[in-house]
């Protein structure tokens, strides 16, 4: 990969392609989603293949980058009430999925207010980041700002939110919201 040989690529999907499948369909009900999720994430990782030799375990890589592509896509997809409905119907209790669709909504509001709460820079590096999906290095091309800088912000931004809305939420929840 760091001759970035398509070959070693070709490889690397077809060993990993299955084990991300399985692992996303746990997290979203529709396999068409699923699949889509599976091929951005190697999309993904064909992008920085230059950096790939840095990363020292490629699967859980692979696992991290894909369950977070599949976070974003389902806290989207919920917002549509078709893809709701959708879902709920594919739980066993309909209860535990409301409660949790409630709970969503809860922590997505108190993390909205908190979010407005930050310093005006940190929070405006932190959307970008996190809301509309830019990297590090488009911002602070966006913002005349190093990258370092943009990391550094939206760092301290997570920091910031973990301890305010972790007091009161499990962070594992917070992680689905934040990344």
């Amino acid at each position: 990969m760091k001759n970035h040989d398509v070959l070693d690529f070709s490889t690397l999907y077809k060993e990993h392609w299955e084990r991300l499948f399985k692992q996303i369909i746990r997290i979203l009900p529709d396999e068409e989603d699923a699949c889509d999720v599976v091929q951005q994430t190697f999309v993904d990782l064909w992008e920085i293949r230059d950096k790939i030799h840095e990363i020292k375990s490629v699967q859980s890589f692979l696992f991290i980058m894909a369950r977070n592509i599949a976070f974003k896509r389902l806290k989207r997809s919920l917002r549509d009430e078709a893809y709701f409905d959708h879902y709920l119907n594919r739980k066993s209790e309909l209860t535990e999925v409301v409660d949790e669709w409630l709970f969503y909504k809860e922590m997505n509001s108190m993390l909205n207010h908190e979010i407005e709460q930050l310093p005006s820079k940190m929070k405006e590096m932190f959307v970008l980041s996190r809301l509309e999906g830019l990297s590090y290095v488009e911002i602070a091309e966006r913002l005349g700002k190093s990258d370092k800088t943009v990391k550094k912000q939206i760092s301290n931004a997570i920091k910031i939110l973990k301890l305010k809305l972790g007091l009161k939420y499990s962070l594992p929840f917070l992680a689905i919201l934040l990344f």
